[in-house]
């Protein structure tokens, strides 16, 4: 008889590992215990090796589907005699090191029950099991235990007790349980008059209301949607021009994966990523056979793509059963802020938008967006990493004696910590540009301090002063004399994200192309090749500079930015002339005007943002001159590409300097076909001619840009042709949601 004690890490609690712990152990005869405590889960087993080795053989074979290991360390202990094998109560003294839950959405079990006249959760809209439901966004601290919930102040009832007290039970310690006896409920706004759920069928009436073209504020698990009819164009426009968004996809909600694939041309990969627990937005190509009036024109305007959805939620589901249309699901929010949770809030920001609001009375303590998704050439690229996916813990190879807190970036920003033997990675902040956003900036940074007793040693921010989160870290370094800073290149931080996630400290050539980035030389990047590795980068090569004509107002207006590269290649009488759509987008005196301003240097940064060239490009081309949302060049470039081996448009790199103006001439003078599909070969060409000089290393592909499907997938296949190894970003975003992990992973290894 052997007794061994077991430190176990990973996603472990809520997740029904304790309950599937003991059933293994009293099926292999085992004594001993199991308990959740601030580490993960501490087991005993107690009995003869050849019993120990069986329950582990099943353990790694059968754990449940939620559940992930990520370190199991063993020690003998003395051996007590023990026949039993019990459940300990939580032991929350101990140190807060266990990985918080994503939350998940509703299981096929709790699908069957909800559905069952006969079950006593029949169309019950908060059902859940161990295998599902809400997690981070419920948690106020841990142990994940329900007193450390919001569910704390619904007492349960006797049936839902037993349950949850039964080991042998799915719902056995189901923090949220509940049930209509004893659980959360619903209610409806509609103007002034407020329905609960024993007056009134809820879910039925604000179905009701979704045929009559209504918008509809529904709270779902991590924050509210915007919700309409998506077949009904007038209320598509209508939730359009009330939130103020004329040209921003929408994402869609379908009730089912038949559903679809009659929208989008969807492959083996989006199906499966469409019916995962995740239950992500994904980004797919739109289906030319989709039937009419299944869908506005509204939805998603001028590209050719959609993201769609499946329900993540019973309510969602029951919603769905009632409607025949799919629905728009975006983000409640105002421009720029984050996913509101709270009834109040909404009626305070969005109460102009909505004309109903479906509420409900379970706290959502940690507000959680959507994650968004996309399939490109066979690979998962996550857009957006949020619910179902984050808290995303990455396990380290050895513990770290630091406690570093990353900040992110201004932009698609997100946190990372670093403490014991993890990285964990917020969800999706969001951009910090307005004092809401900010505000849920820093609760999130209280939430994570709260989960992990977490004080930090370490910050490390991005070097642009003028980001939010850097002259937060000023702030808090005031305030705290202790506290070591370290600053990271917004360029060099992206590439050690895909590094961390390889675990990569040695040298990579990357290409990190994207909007903007702030550079200690005063000029703004995003066009950039560097020859990285964890300690330090060199900068090997670059776009050649050109002045964003009204700084950011370049961002809105792609016209600004081709403009200012016709202001290198031609005098100012010289484009007056030319027959082009950008010079076309201005009046003559507009364009002496951003001549002087070019001239002089007032309001023009120089810049090597890959971003903007793209911009730039689709304004010659004619394909848009104003942008309302960020990346809306690049993907209608990408509608506009897809012929056949593109010539590349002409173009020069001469000692580290990449020159587009013969690419610019080329358009101008020649007005070629397949401008969109060129300009990414010639793109190609670049990245092809760079790496041939540094053949020994891997190469990474990083940015924003590198959402452009086109370009990563003809750039992925002229690498591979060279035999070349390719690091892409895997579990993260290409774009700035992945700037706080690759600041982590700099902090972790410097002094």
């Amino acid at each position: 008889m052997r007794r061994y004690r077991y430190q176990i890490t990973g996603i472990v609690q809520g997740v029904g590992f304790r309950p599937f712990v003991y059933r293994l152990a009293q099926e292999a005869g085992l004594g001993g215990y199991v308990l959740n405590d601030g580490n993960g889960v501490t087991l005993e087993l107690e009995g003869e090796n050849e019993s120990i080795e069986l329950f582990f053989k099943r353990f790694y074979n059968e754990l449940p589907p939620l559940a992930r290991i990520d370190s199991l360390k063993k020690c003998v202990v003395e051996s007590l005699g023990e026949r039993g094998f019990h459940i300990m109560a939580s032991d929350a003294g101990s140190s807060k090191r266990t990985a918080v839950g994503p939350d998940m959405t509703i299981c096929d079990s709790c699908i069957e029950e909800m559905r069952d006249p006969k079950n006593r959760r029949y169309l019950y809209p908060f059902i859940n099991c161990t295998d599902c439901g809400p997690r981070y966004t419920i948690t106020v601290t841990v142990p994940y235990d329900r007193p450390n919930t919001s569910m704390e102040r619904f007492e349960m009832c006797s049936r839902c007790r037993e349950e949850y007290e039964d080991p042998m039970n799915r719902r056995y310690h189901a923090q949220p349980i509940s049930c209509h006896d004893c659980g959360p409920t619903l209610s409806l706004l509609v103007g002034d008059t407020r329905f609960d759920m024993k007056k009134r069928d809820i879910v039925k009436e604000t179905a009701r209301l979704f045929k009559e073209g209504k918008i509809v504020a529904v709270k779902g698990m991590g924050g509210f949607h915007l919700m309409c009819d998506a077949s009904n164009d007038a209320a598509v426009k209508r939730l359009r021009e009330r939130k103020q968004r004329p040209f921003k996809p929408f994402a869609i909600m379908v009730k089912d994966l038949q559903t679809a694939v009659e929208l989008a041309d969807a492959d083996s990969t989006e199906k499966e990523l469409l019916a995962s627990v995740i239950r992500p937005v994904v980004i797919m190509k739109k289906s030319d056979k989709t039937p009419l009036q299944a869908l506005s024109d509204a939805v998603a305007p001028a590209i050719d793509r959609i993201g769609i959805m499946l329900p993540s939620t019973p309510l969602h589901l029951l919603l769905l059963d009632h409607l025949e249309n799919p629905l728009v699901a975006t983000s409640a929010n105002l421009g720029g802020e984050p996913i509101i949770r709270g009834a109040k809030e909404l009626q305070r920001k969005l109460g102009d938008v909505v004309d109903a609001i479906l509420d409900h009375d379970r706290e959502i303590v940690n507000a959680c967006d959507d994650s968004v998704v996309q399939i490109v050439d066979s690979r998962i690229q996550w857009i957006r990493v949020a619910r179902g996916i984050a808290p995303l813990t990455m396990p380290l190879e050895k513990a770290s004696g630091k406690k570093i807190l990353a900040v992110g970036a201004n932009q698609k920003n997100s946190i990372a910590l670093v403490h014991g033997e993890r990285i964990v990675l917020s969800p999706h902040i969001g951009d910090l540009g307005s004092i809401g956003s900010m505000d849920y900036f820093q609760r999130t940074v209280e939430t994570f301090r709260r989960f992990y007793d977490f004080e930090p040693d370490i910050v490390v921010c991005d070097k642009h002063p003028r980001y939010e989160t850097t002259k937060w870290t000023k702030n808090l370094s005031a305030i705290r004399d202790t506290l070591h800073i370290q600053t990271v290149q917004h360029h060099f931080a992206h590439t050690l994200a895909v590094m961390a996630e390889y675990g990569i400290t040695d040298s990579v050539l990357s290409f990190v192309w994207d909007g903007t980035g702030y550079a200690e030389d005063g000029t703004i990047w995003g066009g950039e090749v560097l020859l990285c590795d964890v300690k330090g980068f060199e900068r090997v090569a670059s776009l050649r500079p050109f002045r964003l004509l009204g700084g950011e107002k370049a961002i809105r207006e792609p016209r600004r930015s081709a403009l200012s590269l016709l202001f290198e290649c031609y005098t100012k009488e010289e484009i007056t002339k030319l027959d082009s759509p950008t010079v076309a987008a201005f009046k003559p005196s507009e364009i002496s005007l951003l001549h002087q301003m070019w001239q002089r240097g007032i309001n023009s940064p120089l810049t090597t943002s890959m971003g903007r060239l793209f911009d730039a490009v689709a304004s010659l081309e004619g394909i848009c001159q104003y942008v309302t949302y960020e990346g809306e060049s690049g993907l209608r470039m990408e509608a506009a590409a897809g012929g056949e081996k593109p010539i590349p448009l002409p173009l020069s790199v001469d000692k580290g300097v990449i020159d587009w103006r013969p690419v610019v001439r080329k358009i101008v003078e020649e007005r070629p076909d397949m401008v969109a599909d060129r300009f990414i070969a010639t793109l190609v060409w670049i990245m092809v001619k760079i790496a041939k000089e540094y053949r020994e290393v891997p190469i990474v592909m990083t940015g924003g840009v590198f959402q452009n499907r086109t370009l990563y997938r003809a750039a992925k296949c002229a690498l591979q042709s060279m035999n070349r190894t390719l690091l892409h970003p895997l579990n993260v975003p290409p774009n700035d949601g992945s700037i706080a992990l690759g600041q982590a992973w700099y902090a972790l290894h410097t002094e």
